[in-house]
């Protein structure tokens, strides 16, 4: 029982480390998605929020052709870029400061801020002026692939919890067992909750059948409308990540049937009152 207990650990570890690489794959094309997309619809307007300010400020509400002009073209890029790098170097020169503060040095010089805060500066420029560059009109499909990269992002985050037990467990009635009942309903509580986790995977799996018959079914049918991706591949983060928290859940209520509620460690959940009330001095509050 020893050795399939822990063939089965390692299992899981490797089943996690997979799932933390995917994890993090989904959350940094997500950011880059978002990031890029924002950028593209910010600065590619023909009229921004610091021109429409600077407009309604100088001109009123009906300025000319060559006032607009004017304000796009050369004021307001100057302005705005203007503004920020005056608070890219505020911030720079406080970043240096906290840190110099945490270090117990002193204060650091004016100079060094004011060239890390032109080059962070000029870094950003350089990212927004490439955006514009590459995607001068729009990012194709980026909120919806977006929308399914955050679908395996937090299906993976469920699923590595559902490993760390970290999980929310209203645990009021476990409290007022003893150990020889406790077990059998830690045992019960993972068998319903095993239930309620290939439930929706079942489901998942079902619409997974039926996307990929879709795709199957014709040409561009089933796809995403900026890139021939099949959009089954969002889906199959469902029946994928709620199938290993059900093998998840039931290894659980197995394991506290077994062996008991893990104390301590990345696996354990909550607070071991017993080690707690032994580390108490002269029996005073802990």
């Amino acid at each position: 029982m020893e050795s399939v207990k822990r063939a089965l650990g390692r299992l899981d570890g490797a089943v996690c480390q997979v799932e933390r690489l995917l994890l993090l794959v989904s959350l940094a094309m997500m950011t880059l998605l978002v990031s890029v997309d924002v950028v593209q619809r910010t600065f590619s307007r023909p009229v921004g929020k610091t021109e429409g300010v600077l407009l309604a400020l100088l001109y009123g509400a009906s300025p000319t052709e060559a006032q607009v002009a004017f304000v796009t073209g050369t004021l307001g890029p100057l302005v705005f870029w203007g503004f920020a790098l005056a608070l890219t170097v505020l911030a720079t020169h406080s970043s240096r400061a906290i840190a110099a503060e945490r270090a117990s040095q002193p204060s650091p010089a004016v100079l060094p801020s004011l060239v890390a805060g032109l080059l962070v500066w000029a870094a950003g420029w350089g990212c927004v002026r490439g955006v514009l560059w590459v995607f001068p009109s729009s990012l194709p499909g980026a909120q919806k692939f977006a929308l399914g990269f955050m679908l395996w992002s937090g299906l993976l985050g469920a699923s590595l919890a559902t490993r760390a037990r970290r999980h929310i467990v209203l645990d009021l009635v476990k409290k007022k067992l003893d150990p020889a009942t406790a077990k059998p309903f830690a045992l019960v509580g993972g068998l319903v909750t095993f239930g309620f986790c290939a439930l929706l995977a079942f489901l998942g799996t079902k619409q997974l059948l039926g996307q990929i018959d879709d795709w199957r079914g014709g040409e561009g049918v089933g796809v995403y409308d900026a890139v021939p991706i099949p959009t089954w591949i969002a889906t199959l983060a469902v029946p994928v990540t709620f199938g290993v928290m059900a093998l998840r859940f039931l290894a659980q209520g197995v394991h506290d049937f077994r062996w008991g509620p893990p104390k301590g460690g990345p696996d354990a959940h909550g607070i071991d009152l017993e080690a707690l009330e032994q580390a108490k001095p002269d029996g005073g509050p802990a």
